[in-house]
């Protein structure tokens, strides 16, 4: 009897699922594959969601090259860098240790939450303000992340253009657009953007060798390049991947008095 009952239970999950599969067509059917194929769809029928993954944290090793006034570029070794979002807030640290001109590792902690940046000396410990204005830069990068870039994507599906592979949204005005590799995972992410010292300018992130990292069909690229106009930017190889961590983004007293 329990037995019968259990096959019961899990054919109506199935046929549930399949039913739901089945009725989901043309654009919102490549909507939910783009979604399900990274991990973020969970649950049957009227519970199935899109959003299952609200926070990520990655880490990794490579180099960023950065433009300057005069038109050359700095470029930084990367020793360890570790990148935590929080999709719902929306809010993203960058803590990054790198290889300075003089030869010695340097740590910077840059952080932003909502319309807010601020550096950190340690994760939420001494925090000041930012020597330079990179809020909106900051912001944008959160969404081109293959997880914010679907998770955008979920939030307003009706606002989504849909092409044969690809998925285009808008960012506080600013179109996005997501080329799906074959498996129907984000394979470039890019928008044109203002830059401070290069003008209009297109940014484009890369994703690649995408991992299984916990092994519960949740996946996100090894390999990730970022491009300015065609100059790679950034090329880290991810060693590490958790998804849905505890990671908190504490606004600052200071900063929480000046909003006021």
């Amino acid at each position: 009897m329990i037995f019968r009952l259990i096959l019961t239970i899990v054919a109506i999950s199935f046929f549930a699922q399949f039913g739901h599969a089945q009725a989901l067509t043309g654009d919102a059917r490549l909507i939910e594959s783009s979604a399900e194929a990274i991990g973020m769809v969970r649950g049957f029928g009227p519970r199935r969601r899109m959003d299952a993954i609200n926070t990520v944290q990655f880490s990794g090793q490579g180099w960023m090259r950065v433009p300057q006034a005069d038109g050359s570029w700095a470029r930084f070794d990367m020793t360890n860098a570790t990148v935590g979002i929080d999709y719902s807030i929306p809010a993203m640290r960058w803590d990054m240790t790198h290889i300075g001109s003089d030869g010695e590792e340097q740590r910077a902690i840059h952080v932003i939450r909502d319309n807010q940046a601020w550096d950190e000396r340690l994760p939420g410990i001494d925090p000041t303000p930012p020597s330079v204005d990179r809020v909106t830069e900051q912001a944008q990068q959160i969404w081109l992340t293959p997880h914010g870039a679907i998770h955008a994507v979920v939030a307003n599906p009706d606002a989504v253009r849909v092409g044969s592979r690809t998925l285009g949204f808008d960012v506080d005005g600013i179109p996005v657009r997501v080329l799906l590799n074959n498996d129907d995972r984000p394979e470039i992410v890019e928008m044109t953007i203002q830059h401070p010292i290069l003008g209009r300018t297109l940014l484009e992130a890369t994703y690649t060798d995408y991992i299984d990292w916990p092994l519960l069909d949740v996946y996100f690229p090894s390999h990730i390049v970022h491009t300015l106009g065609g100059e790679t930017t950034l090329d880290m190889t991810v060693t590490e991947f958790f998804q849905n961590p505890y990671v908190v983004f504490p606004t600052p007293e200071l900063l929480r008095r000046s909003s006021q």
